[in-house]
Parts: C-alpha cells; structure tokens; sequence
C-alpha cells in the first residue's frame, strides 16, 4: 500500500485492513474478535461494526501493549487478553489479530495461542493498514474461515453469495432479498459469510454447486481458493439494482449456473413494477419529469456500477452521470459519462467537485460532506457508508424488486425537496 493510500485510510477514513477483517470475523455469531495493538485501532474498528451491531462492544477486547511490549514482545497482553475472554460467556471461537505495528514484531500468535490452551479454537492473522484497504482486510479474513472448511458432498440447485456484509449500507436487508429472489427463482441459498451468518452455516458452503460473487473485491479471492480447493465454479454477478437490473441478475444466475427458474421473479416484477412507475407518472405530471443536470454516484465497485445502470435506463434523465469507484473494478457500464477510480483518478474526482453546479448524489457522508464545504447545491440520497446526515431504520433493501420500489421513492423524493 502507498503512503498516501495508508494515509487516507488510517487517519481520515478510518477504513484499514483492521477495519475490515474485524467486520467479517464480528459478523460470525458467538465469535470474539480480540484486537493486539493501540486503543486507537480498536475503537476505530469496533465503532464501524458497532453502527450496524449493537453487541460490538461486548465482542471486542484489545491488549492495549505497553511500550515494553515493543521490545519484548506482547505474550502477557494477549495471555491477559485470553485470560478475560474466559470469563465471557457464549464465546464459541476467538479471533486474534495484530494491527500493523505490532505486526512487525514478529510474535507468534499460533504458538502463543496454543500455549495458553484456551476452551475455544483461536484463529490469527495479522491486518491493518499496511495489509490494506477495508475490502483487502475484509478478503483477508474470509480467506482465513476458508482455511477452515472441509470437502463436503455437493447440493444440486444450491449456491452461496459471497461478498455480502452487513456492515454494508443496508446490508441485511439486501441479503434477505437476495435470498428471497434466489428462493423464487427455484435456488436454494447454504451460506452468505460475512452476513449474520453462523460458523457452522459457513463451515457447509462447500456444498454449494456455484458460488456466485456479489461483489469482488470482498469475495473474488474466497471463490477462487474455493475453487482450488474443493473444484467449486463461481460467477461474477454483482448486485441486482432495478426492475430491469433485478431481472438481468437472475437471468444471468440462471444461465451461468445451468439450474433455477426466472419466471416467479418475472412475473413479480410485472406485477408490481405499473404501480410504481404510475405513482413516479402522476408526480411528473406535477412538477415535472424526474430530470438531473448533473448525477454523480460514489460507492463501491458493485453498487456503483449497479445503481448508474438502474439510473439512467430506467428511473431518470439527467445530461451527465459520473461514477467515482472507491476502487478499481472489472465492471463496465455505458450508462455513465465518466468514471473515476480513487485513488488513482483524484485530480479528476477534484475537478468533477469543482464544475459541480447542482443535481442528484448516491454516495455517502462523505462526498455530501465534501459539497456542503464547497458550498454547492445538490439533492442527496445515501447508498454508501458512512451515512451520518441520513436516518434508515426500515427493513426495506436497497437492491432487487423491493429495493427497486425503494430507491425510486427515495430519489423522487429527493428531487421534490430540491425543488422546493
């Protein structure tokens, strides 16, 4: 990782590789994620879980090493930091990981684990943001759980999502419509890590007879040691944004995995997608067709790519859309004007800031953020994290049919709070 990059995430988006692997590891029901280094590391990343998980703080330790402990080692800081997890009930599993500075002490967490003999299996690895990114710390520790798995008899028609997190903006509730999708469409869902899913579910996903890769730079690394390891295939499908969107996903799940039905997910969408799109119809007749100068989407490689599509094919019109990828992708779309990749295109994403002169935002906090400093007009709606100047406590999804519904009311409404 660059200095530049190490910087960004460790002192201003609070976005490392500690960040992210401790997201996985928490997102395993009964597991202690027990921290080697500073405070500071700590409650920067049981913070970003906490937001999304109320128990956070009652899964997280840190050893807190002393200046000492730089020297000679920190075998007492996490000898006392096992010492307390004993005493904290419905632990089934810890996992122990340094942060970047202690990382370079070289102490042997496997041994010093195995030494203390513990009720529990520890599992360790180092992380931080001299490891990575959030996503780079994220892949990191699913690879680690998938060190774990065993060879198990294959389920036709059965599939796990990987690249699902529920620390993501809504990340339940797109798992559960996901699933629900899927169920319709006649395919069985074993496992989604990294979702709220328990240690005993994961340990099954290599029953699956495709894994289907929802977004890559969480989980493309996972399918393929998957695929080493136990032969299973994988699809690169991303996220099902849109009526449209949500019927192009299926039907490419379906073809890829050669089992499932798409027609009960068809006939939903036609179902409920006239109502919908006549309730945005009678607004336009209104105030007017749903119309941006300017659209501008930041988010993550999948639901970037997968929001401009839904975006201008089949909700909005505007004169220019712009997608800025918090980082690289092999995704394509010609729904968008421009695309940048951070950090790689700052220059340009600094210039979009510039010559912005109003219209519609997807993104988080943090570009909403960066207008309001710059003083400049635009109508926001959230798609990322963080979202700290936006409340959603629905069980309503932001992708797949219900999703869709959602997203077209939250736009609308955007717009109409511009206007006036």
């Amino acid at each position: 990782m660059s200095k530049p990059e190490f910087e960004s995430y460790c002192h201003h988006n609070n976005r490392c590789g500690l960040t992210g692997s401790s997201a996985f590891f928490a997102s395993i029901p009964k597991s202690f994620v027990m921290i080697n280094g500073p405070l500071w590391c700590y409650f920067y990343a049981m913070k970003h879980v906490d937001d999304e998980n109320k128990n956070a703080a009652t899964m997280f330790y840190c050893t807190q090493p002393s200046p000492a402990s730089l020297v000679y080692g920190t075998e007492k800081d996490i000898t006392d930091g096992l010492s307390y997890v004993k005493t904290v009930p419905g632990v089934d599993r810890v996992f122990l990981m340094n942060n970047c500075s202690i990382g370079l002490i070289g102490d042997d967490l496997k041994g010093i684990a195995r030494k203390f003999g513990g009720p529990w299996p520890v599992y360790t690895m180092d992380s931080g943001g001299l490891k990575g990114n959030f996503e780079k710390g994220f892949a990191n520790a699913f690879l680690r759980v998938v060190e774990e798995m065993k060879p198990l008899p294959v389920k036709p028609a059965a599939v796990n999502v990987l690249g699902l997190s529920d620390v993501s903006l809504k990340g339940r509730e797109d798992a559960r419509e996901i699933r629900r999708i899927l169920s319709m469409a006649g395919i069985s869902v074993i496992s989604t890590p990294g979702c709220a899913e328990d240690w005993d579910t994961i340990m099954k996903a290599p029953e699956a007879a495709v894994n289907l890769v929802a977004r890559d730079e969480l989980a493309l690394p996972a399918a393929e040691e998957m695929k080493n390891r136990f032969g299973t295939p994988y699809l690169q499908v991303g996220l099902p944004y849109g009526y449209e969107g949500t019927l192009h996903w299926i039907r490419q799940v379906v073809e890829g995995c050669g089992f499932g039905n798409p027609k009960a997910v068809r006939e939903e969408v036609d179902r409920i997608r006239p109502e919908v799109m006549r309730r945005g119809s009678y607004l336009a007749s209104l105030w007017g067709s749903l119309w941006f100068d300017q659209v501008l989407v930041a988010a993550p490689p999948s639901e970037a790519i997968g929001m401009a599509d839904a975006l201008r094919n089949e909700w909005l019109d505007t004169a220019n859309l712009t997608i800025h990828l918090q980082m690289p992708t092999t995704y394509h779309t010609d729904a968008a004007d421009a695309v940048r990749t951070l950090p790689k295109d700052d220059a340009l994403v600094k210039e979009d800031y510039e010559q912005w002169k109003g219209g519609l935002v997807l993104s988080s906090s943090e570009e909403t953020a960066n207008l309001e400093r710059m003083k400049k007009p635009f109508a926001s709606v959230h798609i990322a994290r963080p979202s700290h100047d936006e409340l959603m406590i629905t069980d309503l999804p932001l992708c797949g049919i219900r999703g869709a519904a959602y997203l077209y009311e939250r736009v609308w409404n955007a717009k109409l709070r511009e206007m006036r």
